[in-house]
């Protein structure tokens, strides 16, 4: 009755934040897989929405929920990363990157090997849309080399003999001629490729690993860095997932994000 009101943890952090953790967080990415069903996924949301201002769907989620979960996260303030690495024929990821942008997604990614002649059908049929319908038109990013590959599995499973930082480049300078906007990458070969491209391409880095050693990016992660060096090396959004949400509680969840930002904005200038 006369007591005092409490002030929602969430309020708590925004407050809390400095101005160059604020800049980290539209920088921070948060993949929503291995969740089951749109309550659980509305909760994560909720919960991390404050310290995330990027959230990533992937084939599991979008194959579980579709459009719906797109929706979801936009109703809460936050962008979507739209992770479904369309590869086909041409035309085919041309009709499936309108629909995307007609999702109002933030971004959304390709892979490199499908081709100069692929990408380019990726950005007509986004522009196509943003064209007519008068709104945004995606970021459009393609995927180099898998943050699970490395140098033996590319040489001798997939057969290309070269190393791995050197297939890295080579593709983006494939999405960079194909006129996309950016590539996925580890950081880890940023040092290889950032001054090779635009200054203003967008560099998307998983296999972000949390700044202590008992942090955990993933198993099947071979190539992974601390979020401070990511963005020291250049990397433009980092995509954290097990690192945040392998934590039991939402404070460990919660707390972990902020370290995050806090890691990031060592690196960020004013």
């Amino acid at each position: 009755m006369g007591g005092k009101s409490r002030i929602p943890e969430s309020f708590e952090i925004i407050m809390n934040l400095s101005h160059k953790e604020k800049l980290a967080r539209k920088r921070l990415c948060l993949p929503l897989d291995g969740l089951n069903s749109l309550e659980e996924i509305r909760e994560r949301v909720d919960e991390l929405k404050d310290v995330v201002g990027l959230f990533k769907i992937g084939k599991e989620s979008f194959t579980r929920f579709g459009p719906t979960v797109i929706e979801l996260i936009q109703e809460h303030g936050r962008e979507v990363f739209l992770d479904l690495k369309y590869h086909d024929i041409p035309n085919t990821v041309k009709g499936a990157a309108a629909a995307a942008t007609e999702l109002g997604v933030y971004m959304f990614n390709v892979h490199a090997l499908g081709g100069l002649e692929m990408m380019k059908a990726a950005l007509d049929g986004a522009n196509s849309v943003s064209e007519r319908q008068k709104i945004r038109r995606p970021k459009i990013i393609a995927v180099t080399v898998l943050t699970s590959i490395d140098s033996n599995i590319l040489n001798n499973e997939i057969n290309v003999p070269c190393p791995v930082e050197e297939q890295v480049l080579r593709l983006a300078k494939l999405t960079q001629q194909a006129g996309l906007d950016g590539v996925v990458c580890s950081a880890a070969d940023l040092y290889a490729i950032k001054d090779k491209l635009p200054q203003s391409f967008i560099f998307v880095t998983p296999g972000i690993k949390g700044i202590h050693e008992a942090s955990t990016a993933g198993a099947d992660q071979k190539r992974i860095f601390t979020p401070g060096n990511a963005i020291k090396d250049g990397a433009t959004i980092l995509v954290a997932g097990r690192t945040i949400t392998a934590h039991k509680s939402s404070k460990e969840r919660i707390r972990a994000g902020l370290e995050i930002l806090k890691d990031m904005a060592r690196f960020i200038p004013e």
